[in-house]
């Protein structure tokens, strides 16, 4: 099953261009399985996105990117709106658990010069006890920083996924999650990226060259 895990669109993201039909269209003529959208600090837009692409014939699961001292971080199983800038980690944590869901720490090797962004051979521990994942394949980041999100994923024995990241409907599958069982609703998601059975791929190992970073 092939799943682009991390697109913005411009429901609930500001800074992206993509829109619900958009989303739809490039999805479906790409032969995507599954998308899900994860808007910055808030579930509307998933949503929003659910209901149109449930009508059109695209699976959609909903998640959210949450900004937090550790790293940005992608979150399934709660759809509250939060605090937009560094949300404390240990309050998401603790949120997230009460509801069985989960995180994954989204382009952990972006940069260095953001405090969001700092890991570059280390995570921090309290981050290591609270999550499965690791975000290894990011379509908006260089191959090099992915390179390094993987170098991070064998040292912490994590699995690892793949999201495009997109902002713009030609970027929506540069990256992807390929899961070896079919998945229905948000929590077998969430059940599926504890049990590790995926891979994370670039989009031109499937797509060609239309979809490379």
């Amino acid at each position: 099953m092939l799943v682009d895990l991390h697109i913005h669109t411009n429901v609930s993201s500001r800074c992206s261009s993509v829109t619900p039909q958009q989303l739809v269209d490039r999805s479906k003529e790409l032969g995507l399985d599954a998308v899900c959208v994860t808007e910055h600090s808030t579930g509307v837009g998933a949503q929003v996105n659910y209901e149109y692409a449930l009508e059109r014939g695209l699976k959609v699961f909903r998640g959210m990117e949450v900004y937090t001292e550790l790293g940005d971080m992608l979150v399934f199983g709660w759809p509250e709106k939060v605090k937009y800038y560094l949300f404390p980690f240990a309050e998401l944590r603790g949120e997230v658990e009460k509801r069985d869901g989960l995180i994954i720490p989204a382009h952990p090797c972006r940069g260095i010069s953001d405090v969001r962004h700092r890991f570059r051979h280390t995570l921090d521990e309290e981050l290591t006890q609270a999550i499965v994942a690791i975000e290894t394949r990011n379509g908006a980041v260089t191959r090099k920083s992915n390179d390094q999100a993987e170098r991070l994923r064998k040292k912490y024995g994590l699995f690892g996924t793949g999201g495009s990241d997109a902002h713009h409907v030609s970027h929506i599958g540069r990256a992807l999650t390929v899961f070896e069982e079919h998945i229905g609703d948000e929590r077998e998601l969430i059940e599926a990226l504890r049990g590790g059975r995926y891979r994370a791929i670039y989009g031109d190992e499937v797509f060609g060259d239309e979809v490379s970073i």
